[in-house]
């Protein structure tokens, strides 16, 4: 699973203040072949009102796990889809985002603790490079030097 950090958490996160997952995530699967922050901003509906994202953004920092436990995370169907979920933006109700460009299935999970073995990757135009793995208890650097993973 996967899910963007917004710029005001990645401190909190990597600090210990902030040790839950919640809100919108998504299959790292089906975000695969996204490889720039653009990319990921409009794959995933990133401008919705308040967002602190904007479409030339120049890096995204994205939390990567593994799912263990499938029912934490559910599909957010709204009425017109026979559920009785309500949101605003980035909630589309359909069960996938709203970009016309990539097909992104949509899940929302209530927070649940940050999993041991999570990652923290930075993502600019042409390269993704490992931040950080969390080891259950405390955010560790990754090895250096990465040399990242060119796209």
């Amino acid at each position: 699973m996967l899910k963007v950090i917004p710029p005001r958490l990645l401190v909190p996160y990597l600090s210990g203040q902030r040790t839950v997952i919640s809100g919108y995530v998504y299959r790292a699967q089906d975000c695969a072949r996204l490889s720039t922050p653009t990319q990921y901003y409009w794959a995933l509906d990133l401008g919705f009102e308040g967002s602190e994202l904007t479409p030339d953004v120049p890096e995204v920092y994205v939390m990567r796990w593994l799912a263990r436990d499938v029912d934490t995370y559910l599909v957010p169907y709204g009425p017109h889809m026979g559920g009785d979920w309500s949101d605003t933006a980035p909630f589309a109700g359909n069960g996938f985002t709203t970009s016309r460009e990539h097909v992104v299935p949509q899940f929302h999970t209530m927070p649940m603790p940050i999993p041991a073995g999570a990652e923290i990757v930075h993502i600019t135009p042409g390269e993704e490079r490992l931040f950080g793995v969390y080891d259950g208890l405390t955010w560790r650097p990754a090895a250096a030097p990465t040399g990242g993973r060119p796209r």
